[in-house]
């Protein structure tokens, strides 16, 4: 990805326009819809538990930590919550912050603020930077939780961790039997607007319930038809899949090759190891 640092303004995640259980819609609840802005979205940054967390930054002000130093400072959304890293293995790990922490020795407050983050997820990848073991999501809000951390690795361009994630959700889908709600699907195209295997996995599983699951019988429901009505680009997505699953007669997105779903453009391709017992 390239680097294209604002002089002014601090860092977003670029935006554009996600899972119901067909038999657990206390998990997912596929109509709950509200609209997707950068302070009012589902999984939004007042959800998270600020008492645990490191100091909020006064507002735009110059980092006290540079690449010159052992850590280094990230600020993740409105608030402007502070995540410190180690340097070295921040950059080890992102070829994002690589480029800029070796060309910007003390790099400028839109270059480590991020006021559309999820909070909690840029607190995931912090953990993840050191080494420390992601599980997974287990309920609804820890799913959004790692579909912020899929786009935190996109943009920070972390292959490894944006396959891993992907992973964890397609595992969850699947243990769950579960498929993506409206809002899921809005949250991706508004927030990861370029096309990516997450975004089109949670497509994919939507029309698999379309065609295949609770909305086989009565169509799309009113949610789904004012969120796809109202994106042109994943209203072309969903009927693609729609065609692909029809012609695939029903080859469900949540179970088979995880490797289908991942990216390889600077990381090695995967060696498949046979079917999990869920994929079966």
């Amino acid at each position: 990805m390239a680097l294209n640092v604002p002089v002014i303004r601090t860092n977003t995640i670029k935006r554009a326009g996600s899972s119901s259980s067909l038999g657990h819609s206390a998990i997912e609840h596929e109509n709950d819809l509200a609209p997707v802005t950068p302070r009012s979205r589902r999984n939004s940054d007042s959800s998270v538990n600020t008492g645990a967390a490191a100091p909020i930054a006064p507002g735009l002000i110059k980092p006290s930590t540079q690449h010159r130093t052992d850590t280094t400072t990230l600020y993740a959304g409105k608030d402007h919550k502070a995540i410190t890293l180690e340097t070295k293995v921040l950059m080890a790990k992102s070829p994002y912050f690589k480029k800029i922490l070796s060309e910007t020795p003390e790099p400028q407050a839109e270059q480590t603020t991020f006021e559309d983050a999820d909070e909690t997820a840029l607190a995931m990848f912090a953990a993840w930077v050191h080494g420390k073991q992601l599980h997974g999501p287990n309920d609804f809000h820890s799913t959004g939780h790692y579909l912020g951390l899929y786009v935190l690795a996109l943009k920070f361009e972390c292959e490894e961790l944006a396959n891993h994630v992907i992973d964890l959700i397609r595992a969850y889908y699947a243990a769950g039997d579960m498929t993506a709600p409206p809002y899921r699907l809005q949250y991706m195209y508004t927030f990861a607007p370029t096309p990516n295997p997450l975004r089109k996995f949670l497509v994919a599983t939507a029309a698999w319930r379309t065609l295949y699951g609770g909305e086989a019988d009565g169509g799309l429901s009113d949610a789904m038809k004012e969120v796809v009505g109202g994106d042109k680009v994943l209203a072309v997505d969903f009927m693609q899949e729609l065609v692909v699953l029809g012609r695939d007669s029903g080859k469900d997105p949540r179970k088979g090759s995880k490797c289908a779903w991942h990216l390889h453009e600077v990381t090695r391709k995967c060696v498949e190891d046979g079917a999990e017992p869920w994929e079966e």
